[in-house]
């Protein structure tokens, strides 16, 4: 094996490693219509790192007529066993509370940022719930920024780096 090679490889490697280690993990759930204590979930893969803070922004519509705020959403995000949420009315996920959502009874986009501190390594997921066991059902969609945790490369990866290598160091004749 040539130097060229092995060197290039393994800085192909080493970039990718430093920069998926301070990137964020933005997820989005599209619109759901949710009753009462239902949820929508997101596999976010396996990922490390330490959730500093979530910035989110959701919709949320009353569809249903009912005393339902928008503040009851309720959202998560959990790895091997660490679970971080924010909002919830009479329903939550256990584990450390960020805090509440912002929102009111009116429909609208509401905004937000949580911080905390949170090490968290493994498979990750991410939950969006109507934290109300008592609401009749809203439609909402959610966007958010999970900050300081970042998505575990798989192996495939690298190994479409290597071949990147490969024919990157092919002499042409």
């Amino acid at each position: 094996m040539k130097k060229r090679f092995m060197l290039s490889t393994a800085g192909f490697a080493a970039v990718a490693i430093a920069g998926s280690a301070v990137a964020d993990i933005s997820v989005s759930t599209g619109e759901v219509y949710l009753l009462g204590g239902e949820m929508v979930a997101v596999d976010l893969g396996l990922v490390s790192g330490t959730l500093t803070g979530i910035s989110y922004s959701y919709s949320w519509t009353n569809t249903a007529g009912d005393s339902s705020w928008a503040s009851d959403m309720l959202l998560g995000v959990s790895a091997s066993g660490v679970m971080v949420s924010i909002g919830g009315y009479n329903l939550g996920f256990g584990g450390s509370s960020w805090g509440a959502l912002n929102g009111s009874s009116s429909t609208g986009t509401y905004t937000g940022y949580a911080a905390g501190s949170a090490a968290m390594s493994g498979a990750g997921a991410f939950y969006w719930a109507n934290g109300w066991s008592g609401s009749g059902g809203t439609t909402s969609s959610m966007n958010a920024t999970l900050h300081g945790i970042n998505v575990i490369p798989a192996p495939g990866a690298f190994a479409l780096l290597g071949l990147a290598g490969i024919a990157g160091t092919r002499r042409r004749r």
